[in-house]
């Protein structure tokens, strides 16, 4: 009896192990997102889509954890020495493509960057590295040009192999991090592949296969996700659908808050738009609630600012601008746009075709016509969309910041040297108040200090109002049941899709 015993306690852990590999590592998950990824290019990644599938499978020195904060990822740790920050990076990585993962492959990445003509949302940062030092395999030296607080977020920058980084442009097929998935295959305005990496230090991805497909349609997504041919949305669901799935016993629907700040911007050097009586009645003349409440079905919270409340640089103490259209109307007229004839002007108001936020954009539209502006509401697929806005090609138009974590995010978007191609001030507001802080705020290493300085800039930037404010998205995740162990990651990304699995199928 005891040698009986003793045989299944060896071969129990046998047999789970064979049955945990069977339902958790030979499986593909299909992931639905919104629009096509413009760059997966670490190094030039700017919309959402992009960096949010480009994190699993490059990797940088540093990383934001769930709580905000920037933590070592290949580094193993790191100092700052007033212009130079020491770094130690972690032992035993491998690339995608079987390389040793060295601090050569650091400073090919960076100089990549700064030496390429083409656009970098890392750009701005890693031009204050004024040298990179190596000294030796794992531990390098970055020298700035003169203190600058930024430059850890800037280093979250995905690393790719020095053999690579010579190059300025890189097929899928050939691009290669440290990260948990690979780049396989993307077909364009169809999906994305990614398959598993093997050496990855962690233990190689219980799911071996990602499918990103690209499904602009709510409804369809929503319907591919009930039927099973799609097993994960994360900020993909439509906010009038969110209960119906919370109803779905197959489906899991996670809430939480979320730091996607969506928000109606303006082109400040257009004649009308730059008088700000007229930006601040149209901020009074949208209702915020009423669009929250009948057209989001209250899966948003109000926003006075860039930064939620969340974040460690919020300023509450801000000018806010609640729905009140007689005040709009008498800015109006102050401003010289009496309602005399019909409608006091016309505005030329873009955004994408994207069924929600057509739906947003006609709610506000509608609203600005009661006010006696006519509205042209003109909407196109994402590239088109995103290409006119870049180029300040627009009057007036709502878009969203997603994945908002670190203050500095006021300088790529409000400071006048943060003009496209060098930012993302597409409306080329100016203030030299706001530059002025912005440059002392990126300047100390003193964390208090600049994220007073930060606050300062949030009260000065909502008084002269480059953007409408308008809210944060929550979180939403859905999920088939059969997805296990995934815990969505704040503001939407996939980080730790690797440690799911996926179980039984209950359809």
């Amino acid at each position: 009896m005891r040698k009986l015993l003793r045989a299944l306690v060896l071969i129990l852990p046998l047999f789970l192990n064979s049955c945990h590999s069977r339902s958790s590592g030979v499986r593909t998950l299909v992931i639905g997102i919104e629009g096509t990824p413009a760059n997966l290019d670490p190094g030039y990644a700017t919309d959402a889509y992009s960096e949010q599938i480009s994190r699993l499978c490059f990797e940088g020195l540093m990383r934001f954890n769930r709580k905000g904060a920037l933590v070592p990822q290949l580094a193993e740790s790191f100092s700052l020495h007033n212009k130079d920050i020491a770094f130690t990076l972690k032992r035993g990585i491998r690339f995608q493509d079987g390389t040793d993962f060295t601090s050569g492959d650091v400073a090919a990445t960076i100089q990549r960057v700064i030496n390429s003509p083409e656009y970098s949302p890392y750009r701005e940062a890693l031009s204050h590295v004024k040298a990179v030092v190596l000294q030796g395999p794992y531990n390098l030296v970055i020298r700035l040009k003169e203190p600058y607080a930024p430059i850890l977020t800037a280093l979250t920058i995905g690393i790719i192999p020095h053999t690579l980084a010579q190059e300025k442009v890189l097929s899928i097929d050939r691009l290669a991090g440290t990260g948990p998935y690979r780049l396989y295959r993307y077909s364009q305005s169809r999906f994305v592949e990614l398959r598993a990496f093997p050496g990855y230090r962690d233990g190689p991805p219980l799911i071996k296969r990602l499918i990103f497909r690209i499904i602009p349609n709510d409804l369809t997504r929503v319907l591919e996700l009930e039927k099973g041919s799609v097993d994960l949305l994360v900020n993909a669901v439509p906010p009038d659908a969110v209960k119906g799935l919370m109803n779905n016993k197959h489906i899991r629907v996670i809430e939480g808050h979320g730091n996607a700040y969506e928000y109606l911007g303006f082109n400040m050097r257009d004649p009308v738009l730059r008088k700000k009586d007229v930006r601040r009645a149209i901020a009074h003349a949208i209702n915020r609630q009423a669009i929250i409440r009948y057209v989001l079905f209250n899966q948003a919270e109000p926003a006075s600012g860039i930064l939620p409340p969340w974040n460690r640089a919020y300023n509450a103490d801000i000018k806010r601008y609640d729905y009140d259209p007689a005040l709009a109307g008498r800015l109006l007229d102050k401003a010289g746009f009496p309602e005399k004839h019909g409608y006091r002007f016309t505005l030329d108001f873009k955004t994408s075709d994207n069924p929600l936020s057509m739906r947003v954009a006609h709610a506000i539209a509608f609203q600005l016509e009661q006010l006696g502006i006519k509205v042209n509401l003109r909407s196109y697929e994402w590239a088109t969309f995103y290409n006119d806005i870049r180029h300040g090609n627009f009057q007036i138009y709502t878009l969203r910041w997603v994945g908002v974590m670190d203050p500095d995010i006021l300088y790529y978007a409000f400071d006048s040297h943060s003009v496209p191609p060098y930012g993302a001030n597409r409306g080329y507001y100016e203030n030299p108040e706001v530059d002025r802080l912005l440059k002392q705020a990126r300047g100390t290493l003193d964390m208090d200090a600049s994220l007073s300085l930060y606050k300062r800039v949030q009260g000065i930037v909502a008084e002269d109002l480059p953007y409408v404010s308008l809210w944060y998205m929550k979180d939403i995740t859905a999920m088939r049941d059969r997805l296990r162990n995934f815990k969505p990651f704040p503001g939407g990304g996939y980080e730790g899709i690797n440690k799911a699995y996926i179980g039984k199928d209950f359809t």
